[in-house]
């Protein structure tokens, strides 16, 4: 403060605490203005603790139209230089495609009698009346706004931004009065127990993705980004360069097939294309030469990187390569000892070689080419867009990033987000031109006592279909169980069941049925076979005979001994013995079910 015959000695190093004024002494107007300065000292501390340069205290409301950028704030009160300053209305426009703070100029200056004639003595009758006296310090705001890069100008004072303004929308913060020291313990605790959640909205969408920006948008809504509550009172616009990883391919091979219009549609390996660089084909091309003016000279081919010459004819005759010239250096060679042209006539000459040709109905996925030899390699140098995964995150004061990931051809990573930054979404960049990135919500978002209700009832519902497979699973078991109260048995087979009481229910196919008695009785044990009257009727016969002998008709020897076994027919059957009745009654279910 430059003020002459004005002098204060206030120094916080020395920890004065305040002023000590003696009898008999004289009192100093340097003593009055530290006097001041001690109170305004002691207050500034308190409000710092309780608030922060900046901080809305009542009304300052402001309103942004998203469109035309018309801004207008309402007056207020607002925490600045250790004091609650009175702020009056504002308007003005701001650009809608940048970020932008709207903030506060304070500025601080000295009035003295010459600019305000009232600060002279008003006590009339008295020696002192119309004298000078202390001059005053006045302070102004003023509402003011700082682009995204901008320096503050110094002439209007010192800038204290408020709100934050991203394409055109209000990005809100907490509301106010906010005790500085009490909102930092609540967003440490918050940051420390939660971390950074969205409470509501805040999608994102991709609006368009052409050749220069993609552009974003992000939902209206809520979050909280350590510990600090932000929110969008409207959808947010963010757009970001289009600016795709590249990777250069160098002589990519293709086999020329063309079509019945003698072009070949290529589909190159790497792809989304970005541009085409050389494509280098074997073209066959058929010219007129004239022969140099001696015999065996060499005649030059009028094209370059030629791989071999196909053919030569004059007239009816044709050459012989090897026999009568060969290819030296890109010309005809004619030192061969067989026939050639005659020196200074022409001939035609058909030869292939390398060339490049130009690409057509270019796409993301390739091109077409023609004038190559069918068969031949077609080598494409081309660069090409890598894949690769962004995020998109907010910060505590509102404004959008896009943090790029690491590009690789098949397995692009997903990046880190940076400390302080909330995730909003995961962006895969396939960079076609026809279509827009894949968005994939990534937010952790904050769970409702309603959704805490549900899940503790979906876990219920886990736990209940759990204890239904624990008995299916444990129905195998031999040994009975209880499970829930319910008495478990799968119906396999009799093992389960009291084997001291007698049962009157069968088994069978694993359900409970009522059984089926059988009494057996066997008519033919013990007596001849039962038969129906019939009557025998010839089936084969031998009629013919030749004639006979006696054998040993003298019996000159006994009759060869010999042994007989007589086997008797045995019937053999098992019998079964059981007190259960299942194993009767299911030998006939399954014959009624087969029949």
């Amino acid at each position: 403060m430059e003020l002459k015959d004005y002098y204060n000695r206030f120094n916080v190093g020395k920890k004065y605490t305040k002023s000590l004024f003696r009898a008999g002494t004289s009192l100093q107007s340097a003593e009055l203005n530290e006097v001041q300065d001690y109170a305004t000292d002691a207050l500034k501390r308190l409000g710092d603790a309780l608030f922060a340069d900046g901080d809305v205290i009542s009304g300052c409301t402001c309103v942004v139209d998203n469109q035309t950028g018309a801004t207008t704030l309402e007056a207020g009160k607002i925490y600045l230089n250790g004091m609650i300053r009175d702020v009056h209305e504002g308007s003005f426009t701001i650009p809608t495609t940048t970020s932008v703070r709207i903030g506060i100029y304070y500025k601080e200056k000295t009035i003295t009698e010459l600019e305000d004639p009232e600060l002279r003595d008003p006590a009339v009758g008295t020696p002192g009346y119309q004298e000078i006296g202390a001059a005053r310090l006045q302070y102004t705001t003023e509402w003011g706004f700082l682009i995204e890069g901008e320096v503050s100008d110094d002439n209007r004072g010192n800038f204290y931004p408020i709100y934050n303004i991203e394409n055109g929308v209000l990005v809100q913060k907490a509301l106010a009065p906010q005790l500085d020291s009490v909102s930092t313990a609540l967003a440490r605790y918050d940051d420390e127990s939660n971390g950074s959640y969205v409470v509501d909205g805040m999608n994102v969408t991709c609006l368009s993705a052409d050749s220069d920006k993609q552009i974003f948008s992000i939902n209206k809504g809520k979050a909280h980004v350590n510990g600090y509550e932000i929110e969008l009172s409207h959808a947010l616009r963010s757009a970001f360069d289009n600016d795709p990883d590249i990777q250069r391919v160098e002589s990519d091979p293709y086999v020329f097939e063309p079509d019945s219009f003698g072009k070949m549609q290529i589909n190159l390996n790497y792809t989304p294309l970005k541009e085409v660089e050389i494509i280098d084909i074997t073209a066959e091309k058929t010219v007129n030469l004239t022969h140099g003016s001696y015999s065996g000279a060499l005649d030059p081919i009028p094209s370059s990187s030629v791989l071999e010459i196909m053919q030569i004819k004059q007239g009816s005759t044709t050459y012989q390569k090897g026999i009568d010239y060969k290819l030296t250096a890109g010309q005809v060679d004619w030192s061969p000892s067989g026939a050639e042209p005659a020196p200074g006539s022409s001939y035609e000459i058909t030869y292939r070689h390398r060339t490049h040709v130009d690409p057509t109905d270019i796409t993301d996925a390739g091109f077409k080419i023609s004038g190559a030899v069918t068969g031949s390699m077609v080598l494409v140098t081309y660069t090409w867009k890598m894949p690769r995964y962004d995020l998109i995150t907010i910060d505590s004061e509102g404004i959008v990033r896009r943090v790029k990931g690491l590009a690789h051809a098949w397995s692009p990573s997903v990046p880190s987000a940076p400390t302080g930054q909330l995730i909003l979404a995961e962006v895969k960049q396939t960079w076609n031109q026809n279509s827009k990135p894949e968005i994939e919500d990534v937010a952790v978002r904050a769970v409702t006592m309603g959704d805490i209700e549900a899940m503790r009832n979906m876990i219920y519902d886990i736990y209940y279909l759990l204890a239904q497979e624990r008995l299916k699973s444990n129905a195998n078991a031999s040994d009975p169980s209880t499970k829930k109260g319910v008495f478990v048995d799968p119906f396999y087979d009799d093992d389960m069941r009291d084997q001291g009481i007698t049962q009157t229910g069968a088994i069978v196919n694993e359900k409970l049925r009522l059984p089926v008695t059988v009494t057996s009785s066997d008519h033919a044990r013990d007596q001849e076979a039962y038969m129906l009257p019939y009557e025998l009727e010839p089936v084969i016969s031998q009629e013919f005979i030749t004639g006979s002998m006696k054998i040993n008709p003298y019996c000159a020897f006994d009759p060869i001994p010999s042994d007989l076994t007589v086997t008797l027919n045995v019937d053999r059957w098992t019998e079964t013995v059981s007190q259960w009745l299942s194993p009767i009654t299911n030998v006939y279910y399954s014959w009624y079910s087969s029949y």
